[in-house]
């Protein structure tokens, strides 16, 4: 009698188990497009501008490493950080042909999509179906610029809740252009060039985001102001000496001491993480 009351125990347990297992939500599947054509450009051309329709990807000449930088950073989880257009990517190492290799993608989805949807997870499973590609992040210790603030304070004024409107640049139905008494949108641009100096303007941007954008210096920029918040921000500079290197008065100002005088914010050379993405196998695809 014991034991056929372990057996039917036994049964018993197994069976929850099982059912268990079942009842247990399987993960997605990752986003993919319907169809896809990959095909290797053989020609000088560079990467054309995009012509964007809601379900379909069309890129002509794109390098590789564009390719993973966007789907596996930029458009990491399918949505564009309205601010963050033009920031510095993080590093892709790997193959030199990531560089030299540029190819046309004509790519449709079922139904309609996001651009930034298309170019980040659904362009993840592409290169990782057709080019089987595998990576792995890496964050190490590298030279960069602190930014913390200057002597004599901050000269930065706060972006005044409500003054601006987020700008999703990837959304069709948004016009970059707006209508007299709309409000300004919250974006920034490149900076951009008037006469000898560069000028660059800002709405609603964080003080951590700003140094991001710095980073297309020769080293990243980490943000060490403590400082939380979004601000207006605007400086003009000379395309003269980089960071950290000494300043010639007749070249005009350079980009740390603009930063130091209209900002109150300094840059100071230090060690800290930058994260890389390392490739570890990848294969030209087969074209269709």
């Amino acid at each position: 009698m014991p034991s056929t009351i372990v057996r039917r125990l036994l049964c018993a347990a197994l069976a929850l188990a099982t059912g268990l297992a079942q009842s247990q939500p399987k993960p997605d599947a990752p986003p993919k497009f319907d169809v896809a054509s990959i095909k290797l450009c053989t020609g000088p051309g560079s990467p054309a501008p995009l012509r964007p329709s809601p379900g379909r990807l069309h890129l002509t000449c794109w390098p590789v490493r564009r390719l993973i930088q966007e789907a596996y950073d930029l458009f990491a989880d399918g949505k564009v950080n309205p601010l963050n257009p033009v920031f510095t990517l993080v590093p892709v190492e790997g193959p030199d042909w990531i560089d030299s290799a540029r190819y046309l993608i004509d790519a449709k989805t079922e139904g309609p999509q996001s651009q930034a949807m298309m170019r980040g997870p659904m362009m993840r499973t592409l290169l990782e179906d057709r080019f089987h590609l595998k990576v792995h992040r890496e964050t190490r210790q590298v030279p960069v610029f602190a930014m913390s603030v200057a002597k004599g304070g901050l000269k930065l004024q706060p972006t005044k809740e409500g003054s601006c409107a987020p700008f999703d640049p990837l959304d069709l139905t948004q016009s970059p252009n707006r209508a007299p008494g709309e409000k300004p949108w919250c974006v920034m641009s490149r900076p951009i060039r008037n006469g000898s100096h560069f000028v660059f303007d800002a709405r609603g941007m964080s003080l951590d985001m700003f140094a991001k954008l710095l980073g297309g210096l020769d080293r990243p920029v980490i943000d060490r102001t403590g400082i939380a918040g979004a601000f207006d921000i605007h400086v003009e500079f000379a395309p003269g000496a980089d960071a950290g290197e000494p300043e010639d008065p007749a070249s005009g100002v350079s980009i740390t001491t603009a930063l130091r005088q209209q900002l109150g914010l300094r840059l100071d050379p230090a060690i800290g993480p930058r994260e890389f993405l390392v490739i570890d196998s990848m294969q030209r695809p087969s074209e269709n």
